[in-house]
């Protein structure tokens, strides 16, 4: 289940390449290898910082601040941040820098950015709308990861191959709800 938004939003933006349809000329169509067991490390690893506040009263909102950096040598091929908000949320939205894909699928959040290059920051704002019956703490945990697209580009992306969920390191932050 974590890695449906990240599967579903590569579908959306390399969908009209991968389903483009073949000339007569192409050759045919070879089966992609099984996924490996062991995933190399991202060239371009991907740092996540989150700003929250540490109280909120029961039917506010919180709005969570998740600064990635690419702390790596070369640039993202994609880049996204995504995880899960509290349980005693009501409404979710999620917003990201010019570029970016977002989604929302009822507590998980997910966007996937355009290039990020070294040294470079892009900034995420998750907000959420909490129910006037929350008690308790507000937990929630957010994650970033670099995706390397093949050589040959998007076309020969195995969005199957994918395996982003093994590799993420989630931030968990907390919020005390005051009713």
């Amino acid at each position: 289940m974590r890695r449906h938004l990240t599967a579903s939003a590569v579908i959306a933006l390399a969908g009209g390449l991968l389903l483009a349809p073949g000339t007569a000329n192409a050759a045919p169509a070879v089966p992609a290898a099984p996924a490996a067991a062991h995933v190399n490390p991202p060239l371009s690893p991907l740092k996540l910082t989150a700003f929250y506040p540490r109280r909120a009263y029961a039917g506010d909102t919180i709005t969570y601040t998740l600064k990635t950096k690419n702390v790596g040598e070369w640039s993202t091929d994609i880049a996204y941040i995504g995880g899960y908000v509290p349980k005693q949320a009501r409404k979710v939205q999620i917003t990201g820098p010019s570029g970016s894909v977002c989604d929302v699928d009822r507590r998980e959040v997910g966007c996937l950015l355009d290039t990020l290059r070294p040294g470079r920051t892009a900034t995420v704002k998750v907000k959420v709308w909490l129910r006037s019956s929350a008690r308790g703490t507000a937990s929630a945990e957010f994650a970033s990861a670099s995706i390397d697209v093949p050589a040959g580009g998007l076309d020969t992306l195995n969005i199957h191959g994918i395996d982003v969920g093994s590799d993420l390191k989630y931030v968990r932050v907390k919020t005390r709800i005051i009713p």
